[in-house]
């Protein structure tokens, strides 16, 4: 095949990531056009990374361009309508988390999928190729820690964003925090214990910013969560922490995993002023740098050699479900069951 030209739509600061990965780090692929509905946006990204190739209109992309496959990093909203044309294209699919927020249509987009046969798709459930989160897997499948019983997330951004995420949320580009963010602790949830959910409480408020409760959301919230094969987890997220904070422990019945209990940004350890402190991460670009390319790199190999991604359009599914099912435990401060 060669190279394989990808085609990227969505350019804000992930999908320039992205681009920069494809263009620059990953040697078996070309981005040949990017789309934005921001023509300034679109002028930019092609004169900073050379795409020859730049459309406000993605339907005319699909139409003009000879693409092996499309990278879909825009809003939630849009993924059901750009994953099916593209399908209809017969190309290769990656798209960002959440598949959608509507079981209904990821149903469609399952259907889509389906239809397209042997082509290539897969979502953008970068912690699971964080070497860290992989190590631990690696570990659990090895049976180091015996079977993992108890899952425990905590994923929270920083208080020096708030403003901005409230904003987006006002706009309606980001949705409650069990989406935005906690989707990916519903996929390591599922992908540690190896079950589904069965029923949920959650708890919470918008305690730093008050006006997330306008939308239904919330700065800090808290879900318990029992799955199908007797195992459980627990999920914390947030958007109010001293910096960007995800960890995560895996429980097992011979031993115990924990990933990132400290988000250093470095090894330094700063001692002043009667304090020992270190910095920590302030950008989920930065602490997920590693994982965005890795998943960029396995899906560009998916293409290429034929293999299926471990991750799915089903995964994609049972993720929304699951975090609908958080959330609305949140809102009707109730136990939920499936």
């Amino acid at each position: 095949m060669g190279k394989v030209k990808v085609g990227v739509v969505g350019l804000g600061n992930l999908g320039e990531l992205h681009v920069r990965h494809l263009q620059n780090k990953i040697a078996d692929s070309e981005v040949v056009a990017v789309c934005d509905v921001f023509p300034d946006r679109v002028k930019m990204i092609q004169e900073k990374y050379g795409v020859s190739k730049g459309y406000t209109d993605y339907d005319e992309m699909l139409q003009k361009e000879e693409l092996d496959a499309v990278a879909i990093v825009t809003n939630v909203q849009t993924h059901k309508d750009l994953i099916i044309k593209a399908c209809d294209a017969k190309l290769n699919i990656f798209c960002e988390k959440p598949l959608s927020l509507i079981p209904e249509e990821c149903k469609e987009v399952e259907k889509a999928v389906e239809k397209n046969g042997s082509k290539i798709f897969t979502l953008g459930f970068m912690r699971r190729f964080d070497p860290s989160h992989a190590e631990a897997m690696k570990r659990i499948r090895a049976g180091e820690i015996g079977k993992p019983v108890l899952f425990k997330s905590t994923s929270l951004d920083g208080i020096s964003v708030i403003d901005e995420l409230l904003d987006k949320c006002k706009s309606g580009a980001f949705h409650p925090w069990f989406f935005e963010m906690g989707i990916h602790d519903c996929d390591l949830t599922r992908w540690f214990l190896g079950s589904e959910i069965v029923s949920a409480y959650a708890a919470g408020g918008a305690y730093v910013r008050e006006e997330f409760a306008d939308y239904d959301d919330y700065d800090n919230a808290i879900a318990l969560a029992s799955m199908e094969n007797g195992t459980c987890a627990t999920i914390h997220v947030g958007k109010a922490a001293a910096c960007s904070h995800v960890e995560a422990e895996i429980i097992g019945t011979k031993g115990t995993l924990r990933i990132n209990a400290i988000p250093r940004r470095n090894r330094l350890q700063i001692y002043k002023d009667g304090y020992i402190a270190e910095e920590g991460i302030v950008d989920f670009l930065e602490r997920w740098e590693d994982a965005f390319y890795l998943e960029m790199l396995n899906f560009i190999d998916c293409v290429l050699t034929g293999r299926k991604p471990e991750v799915t359009v089903y995964d994609g599914t049972k993720s929304t479900e699951m975090a609908i099912m958080l959330h609305k435990a949140y809102m009707e401060k109730s136990l939920i069951t499936k």
